[in-house]
Formats: C-alpha cells, sequence, structure tokens
C-alpha cells in the first residue's frame, strides 16, 4: 500500500477550520490479484480539509497516469487518472466499517487513491477508441500502412472440411 500522508493538527480542534494541501507522492506499482499498475508519474494531490466535527473532510483533486495494456494492439500506453475526492476521514473507532479513519493528526490518503485507481481502470483499455488491434494471420499492428492479405491460410486440420464445402457447392 502507497502513502501520501497529510498532518491536520492545525484544525484538528477548530470545527469549520479549513486547510490546503498540494503536493506529489511516488507511489509504487499497485499489485493486484492478476497484474502490477505501475505509475508513469507521480501522483499530484491539490486538496482540501476541512473539519466537519465529525471528522475531517478531504475534498480536491488526484492525479497521475497509469501504464496499461490495450486490450486489442497489445501495446503499452499511458493512461490519465483524474480523482475529484471527497471522502471523510474519521477518529477512531469509525461510525461504519467501510469508513476512512486518521490517526492522532494525520491522514494517509495512500488507501484510498490505490482503491480508486484501480478501479478507474476500464474493463478493456483502448489506447484510442479507433484502435485497429492485431492483424489474426500475421500478428502486425492494424495501422494505415497494413495491407489485406490476400490468401487466408486456413488451419491443416480443417481442410477436410474445406474440401466438403466444396464438393457441396459443386452439387
Amino acid at each position: 500500500m502507497n502513502k501520501a500522508v497529510i498532518d491536520v493538527r492545525d484544525i484538528i480542534d477548530d470545527i469549520g477550520a479549513e486547510e490546503e494541501f498540494s503536493f506529489e507522492e511516488k507511489f509504487s506499482p499497485i499489485k493486484t490479484e492478476t497484474t502490477n499498475i505501475e505509475f508513469v508519474e507521480p501522483v499530484k494531490f491539490d486538496i482540501k480539509a476541512q473539519n466537519t466535527g465529525s471528522g475531517i473532510r478531504i475534498k480536491g483533486h488526484i492525479r497521475s497516469a497509469l501504464k496499461l495494456v490495450c486490450s486489442r494492439c497489445l501495446n503499452e500506453f499511458s493512461f490519465p487518472v483524474d480523482w475529484a475526492i471527497d471522502e471523510i476521514f474519521y477518529k477512531p473507532p469509525a461510525p461504519e466499517e467501510e469508513a476512512y479513519t486518521m490517526k492522532d493528526s494525520t491522514i494517509d490518503l495512500g488507501l484510498p487513491t490505490d482503491e480508486e485507481f484501480v478501479l478507474a481502470i476500464p474493463m478493456k483499455p483502448l489506447c484510442k477508441e479507433a484502435c485497429g488491434g492485431i492483424c489474426p494471420i500475421c500478428g502486425e499492428p492494424i495501422t494505415g500502412k497494413h495491407k489485406p492479405h490476400e490468401e487466408v491460410k486456413i488451419d491443416a486440420r480443417l481442410e477436410v472440411l474445406k474440401k466438403l464445402l466444396e464438393d457441396q457447392e459443386q452439387k
């Protein structure tokens, strides 16, 4: 889990008080069950912390870019993420099981940032909407330079079916 800790001791005892934070953190890859999600650039935090009385409300933007693999052409590309955070961090014990907590006068934004960036990844990432993918014949990326193949090679095991179809067409 990555860490991005802010100290809110200046507003912890003053309901309604606010403090702004703007900083960058270098995040390690996020490990999931299927892959490691790498960050292309540091994570940028532009946030405001406000004491609501029941907790500290964090509101603002958290931005970075992730290195993903296109589901069509298999090329790596940079995927920008801009999360508009609006979360409340509570002093322990939190009122809900899923709520975020703070420790003393510090808030670690690492866990919610990791979670949100994983959720931001599309089911089928695309380097661009018009990505043509790869050619099923030669395996080369389909671009404006890619020429269609004249002859489609058929798996030798299917030649018998091809011959059967040709025989039926002749009848």
